[in-house]
């Protein structure tokens, strides 16, 4: 007499989808703490040359210089991977990181005769090509930023309030870049209130400007791997379509 195997209950959904988002989620965070590694080791080899090639009367910071070239390849890095992992990149994101790629690269006051982004190029008597250029530049960097703030902003908070992991990652280039500027020229900032910077902090402050400058980008390069990792708090229904975007 044969008899028939009793079918057990069907297997959970849950059993199905949990060990593939394990698996993509770690292979997210690999890819961060990969991209982290190379990005740190490429840093530290510049550094390390151009130490080794710096002539007396010049610095790290001096323009033209490894961290100044690498600073800028950074972003340009960041904008490949974000079109590559962003099957509908959000236009603005892009866009903010090429501005910041071209002001590493100087191209701000690389090819006018005052600065695009000083109010110089409007008063001074230069070109009137020169003053087109620039209102032009601000138009299209004031839609960006406006439409970015608007638009991701809210995002942001939100991830932040959850402890998303590619927040924290944004922030921290946020905040590099917000420190980074801050010392940027620490003794002219500070002359103008009466304290006198000593040239070798000055010197310094200006090396760690640049330096920290580098690892903007890798933050930005983490965040955009690590978008769309959950913080392990409910997300809305509408929050992963929004962070994919």
């Amino acid at each position: 007499m044969r008899f028939m195997r009793r079918a057990g209950p069907p297997a959970s959904p849950i059993r199905k989808v949990v060990p593939t988002m394990i698996h993509r989620h770690m292979s997210a965070v690999t890819e961060a703490v990969f991209c982290l590694v190379v990005c740190l080791v490429l840093a530290g080899a510049v550094i390390a040359t151009d130490l080794a090639i710096l002539a007396e009367d010049e610095t790290l910071t001096r323009e033209g210089g490894g961290i100044e070239a690498l600073s800028m390849l950074g972003y340009l890095a960041a904008i490949v991977l974000y079109l590559i992992k962003r099957p509908r990149p959000f236009w603005p994101i892009p866009v903010t990181l090429l501005f910041m790629a071209a002001r590493e690269f100087d191209a701000d006051k690389r090819f006018t005769s005052e600065g695009i982004l000083s109010t110089k190029i409007l008063f001074h008597d230069t070109p009137v090509w020169e003053k087109s250029i620039a209102l032009t530049v601000w138009a299209l960097l004031a839609l960006t930023l406006v439409v970015l703030i608007r638009r991701r902003g809210p995002v942001l908070l939100a991830a932040l309030r959850r402890g998303a992991p590619w927040s924290l990652a944004f922030t921290t280039g946020f905040l590099l870049a917000g420190f980074s500027k801050l010392i940027d020229g620490l003794a002219r900032k500070l002359a103008p209130w009466g304290i006198v910077v000593p040239d070798d902090v000055n010197r310094n402050a200006g090396t760690l400007e640049e330096c920290l400058e580098l690892l903007i980008p890798v933050a930005f390069m983490v965040a955009i791997l690590l978008c769309g990792l959950p913080s392990g708090k409910r997300t809305p229904p509408d929050m992963p379509r929004t962070m994919r975007d």
